[in-house]
């Protein structure tokens, strides 16, 4: 083979490859998606029942409704989203949390400031608006966790 068919053959792999990653990617948004509403759905429902029946103040409510959708969503995430990922589930899971702690501070920092600005827009801080304001927070968070999840928590 000359050095001419061997630089055809690299560039149609490189090609390929990176056709395969668009497909990839593509398939993992709606993934990702999908899986963060279950994650808000378990964030949002776990802070409305510690903040309604456990009588916790919204901004403790937070932490145990967060805990408890990471763990789901990097379970899920693990499972489905980044599944063709052959990183070691302990090094995948701790790169995962560092992620999500990033996440978190953007998520909890939109949150804290909807339960502090609410009532200056005359909205009450219920348990019933909590979720709005997980939802805020969680929206803001998606793109800066996709991205980190998707280069340093599942990569090799």
């Amino acid at each position: 083979m000359d050095l001419k068919e061997t630089s055809l053959r690299r560039g149609a792999a490189s090609a390929e490859g990176k056709a395969v990653a668009r497909g990839r990617i593509a398939a993992q948004i709606p993934a990702f998606a999908a899986i963060g509403v279950l994650g808000y759905f378990v964030d949002a429902g776990v802070t409305y029942l510690c903040a309604k029946y456990l009588g916790m103040t919204p901004v403790l409510a937070r932490p145990p409704g967060f805990i408890i959708a990471t763990i789901v969503n990097f379970a899920l995430n693990r499972a489905i989203t980044f599944r063709h990922s052959r990183a070691p589930l302990a090094r995948a899971f701790v790169r995962y949390c560092v992620v999500a702690s990033a996440g978190l501070a953007v998520n909890y920092a939109v949150y804290a400031a909807c339960v502090l600005l609410a009532p200056q827009a005359g909205i009450a801080v219920t348990p019933s608006i909590l979720p709005l304001f997980v939802a805020a927070g969680s929206g803001a968070a998606m793109t800066l966790t996709f991205v980190g999840f998707r280069f340093f928590a599942f990569r090799h």
